[in-house]
């Protein structure tokens, strides 16, 4: 199933095509919370002080990699606006 994203209600189009960017960025933070919980009461301080000084580069590595794809969605859509399917 293919949603052509070229007609009808431009807010309405949006905010579909918003809903599972923020569901996954919501399951994201409670992944990130059970693992801080489960590391900081059961594994120990150490393991809990490992994931705080990681998350700085899981966040560059993520926000580098959203960026291209962003970058990237654009050539896709100025294609698939034009109907150049190939």
């Amino acid at each position: 199933m293919t949603n052509d994203m070229t007609t009808g209600n431009p807010v309405k189009l949006i905010i579909y095509f918003m809903i599972p960017t923020c569901l996954g960025n919501i399951f994201q933070q409670f992944y990130n919370l059970a693992d801080s919980i489960v590391a900081g009461r059961f594994i120990g301080v150490n393991a809990l002080a490992a994931i705080g000084s990681t998350s700085s580069l899981i966040f560059l590595v993520i926000g580098w990699l959203n960026g291209l794809t962003s970058g990237f969605s654009i050539l896709v859509a100025q294609h698939f606006g034009a109907k150049k399917y190939d």
